[in-house]
């Protein structure tokens, strides 16, 4: 199977109101009235985009407004305005226009944010995360963050 990159798209003028949880990356020019979870690939919140709730990413890039919590699992760049706590793994990077009203706290790699199981947000049965231990079976840990990293389902 040949990798694709994958983004979804929110443009100007759009407005999604509700949570987002995506397997790839994003780039938001629009509102988005909810959190936002991209487990892999680049967050991008575009100049002009607003996101109001926290985010959540591997790489996160803010050039708009963030009202809410940031969580960034590897590198963050901000150069928009954001009113809320910043928690990153990697590196951050604050542009000449970067814009902030909360507090900066860089968490352990290993100690992974955390949010409830997604099978438990969708009214799924819950599973034990514990009882599989071979290949694509991933276990959740807990910490007083609150930045997910979802298993992915191996591709057959």
């Amino acid at each position: 199977m040949k990798n694709e990159l994958n983004i979804t798209l929110i443009a100007a003028g759009a407005a999604i109101n509700g949570d987002m949880i995506i397997d790839h990356g994003v780039s938001c020019f629009g509102l988005c009235n909810g959190s936002v979870i991209s487990t892999n690939g680049l967050l991008h919140i575009g100049e002009g985009g607003m996101v109001k709730g926290s985010l959540q990413g591997e790489h996160v890039r803010l050039d708009g407004r963030v009202d809410g919590n940031v969580h960034a699992r590897g590198a963050l760049e901000i150069n928009g305005h954001v009113s809320g706590d910043i928690f990153y793994c990697g590196t951050i990077r604050l542009g000449p226009h970067a814009s902030l009203n909360g507090s900066i706290k860089r968490v352990p790699r290993e100690k992974t944010i955390e949010a409830e199981p997604v099978a438990a947000q969708i009214g799924a049965p819950e599973t034990n995360l514990d009882e599989g231990t071979g290949p694509g079976h991933t276990a959740a840990v807990k910490v007083e963050s609150n930045v997910t990293e979802l298993p992915r389902a191996a591709v057959h």
